[in-house]
């Protein structure tokens, strides 16, 4: 039986490879009608990536409104959401395939009833030609579509140019900073705009760090992000914290040195495009922790935090990044509950906090701050329970640190616990010897 990413096209079921529902995810997500609406682009990159992976009969509403929409885990608000976001989904789909026209080439549907995508690939033999030269143009749309998309966003200009004339009024107070840059990029190019925000929605996907499938997803996304503007540096800072992140994970020390060139190669490449920008520089700091070069890694960090001290995911970046250089009192001030922050990280605050105060000796807020984890609609991952019980053990909760320990195992029984500690805790011997303990000790 071929593995999902080798099947081919079935022309007699109409069933299309991975590789071609890929490229007909990308040219939805790219088109005029989904381009407002990030969630929804989440939300479909979500199941399709789920249902490719061969969990298509497991994706519920549940899991969509924790991993898309960042809702609790307990009670039915969420899920009451997914349901009024996947009608509007369904919709918009349906929008984007009339518009099309030619019914040929992959087609993505969500049905009634389920969050399930299926996949259909409208085309015969003769035609597989045709279909190869379309998708080597950008997007896969035909210009009467493009002319009409931009026609539109034309009309709406002269009208609110129109209105602003007739009716001047002060920018409101409560505009943006994200609104505003939006403007500004929207204002040098719709393709920059959205390869920024392509970027931004594929940011959200940093944590749990140690999920390699969901961080392949990430990387996907930041890699077409650069194929859409080679000059926006998001797209490169992006690449660069995933790649370092597969390159810690890796067992295999040729792979690892491959993954280690790579984001090398991304981060430098940012930092050239955007010297002053936070997410470069945070990137880089990150690459060069997990390359064990902790004053380097160290440097981009604070500087990174000094040029956007709200940003979650830049606080998020530095945070591990200040684990991995045994800098523990860094990481609990950038993940410190009672800091603003804005943007993604509501999980990964949470999570470097923990680990901090682990490395700090503080047990009781190491406890704190997992234990609450599920009830704050954060993952619950396998380490996130290897910290509360070697927090446990220290406080000689002993049943209940063979509970978790126990539970870690049966959930995630290939879970590299032991080369993650070495990894992750390699300039802390005190914490990373706590943590072998531990595990040896139950």
């Amino acid at each position: 039986m071929n593995k999902a990413n080798d099947l081919p096209i079935d022309q007699h079921v109409g069933q299309p490879s991975p590789e071609l529902v890929r490229e007909a995810l990308k040219q939805v997500l790219s088109s005029v009608e989904f381009q407002a609406s990030p969630r929804l682009q989440q939300f479909l990159t979500y199941v399709v990536e789920e249902s490719l992976a061969g969990r298509g009969p497991q994706i519920r509403g549940k899991a969509i409104a924790v991993e898309v929409y960042g809702r609790r885990i307990d009670g039915t608000g969420g899920q009451n959401l997914v349901r009024v976001e996947a009608r509007r989904l369904r919709r918009l789909l349906r929008e984007f395939y009339e518009d099309q026209g030619d019914g040929e080439g992959v087609r993505i549907f969500v049905d009634p009833g389920g969050y399930k995508p299926r996949f259909s690939f409208e085309t015969s033999p003769e035609n597989d030609t045709t279909l190869v030269q379309k998708r080597k143009h950008p997007g896969g749309r035909s210009w009467p579509l493009l002319l009409s998309g931009l026609g539109f966003l034309v009309a709406v200009a002269v009208l609110g140019f129109w209105i602003s004339r007739e009716n001047p009024k002060p920018l409101p107070a409560a505009h943006s900073t994200e609104q505003a840059e939006s403007t500004a990029l929207g204002q040098q190019s719709l393709t920059r705009l959205q390869a920024a925000n392509l970027a931004d929605q594929a940011r959200g996907m940093f944590f749990p760090v140690f999920d390699v499938k969901r961080q392949q997803i990430a990387l996907g996304m930041f890699q077409h992000a650069m194929e859409l503007d080679p000059a926006l540096s998001d797209g490169y800072a992006g690449s660069a914290q995933v790649l370092a992140i597969l390159a810690l994970l890796s067992q295999n020390e040729a792979q690892r040195d491959d993954l280690f060139n790579q984001a090398s190669e991304m981060s430098g490449r940012a930092l050239e495009l955007s010297p002053a920008d936070a997410w470069a520089n945070a990137a880089n700091g990150w690459v060069l922790a997990v390359k064990d070069r902790p004053n380097e890694a160290l440097k981009y960090a604070r500087t990174s935090v000094e040029l956007a001290p709200r940003d979650g995911h830049i606080l998020d970046l530095v945070g591990i990044t200040a684990i991995m250089v045994n800098a523990p009192e860094l990481a609990a001030d950038v993940s410190n509950p009672d800091r603003p922050r804005s943007g993604p990280g509501r999980f990964g605050a949470r999570n470097i906090w923990g680990v901090s105060q682990l490395m700090l000796g503080n047990y009781e807020n190491v406890v704190e701050a997992f234990q609450g984890a599920p009830a704050a609609g954060a993952p619950v991952s396998a380490p996130s329970l290897l910290f509360q019980a070697v927090a446990r053990d220290q406080l000689g909760h002993s049943e209940e640190a063979q509970r978790l320990i126990t539970e870690m195992r049966k959930t995630w029984p290939e879970f590299p616990s032991e080369f993650l500690a070495d990894r992750i805790f390699h300039n802390d011997g005190k914490t990373r010897n706590v943590i072998l303990q531990a595990l040896s000790r139950y």
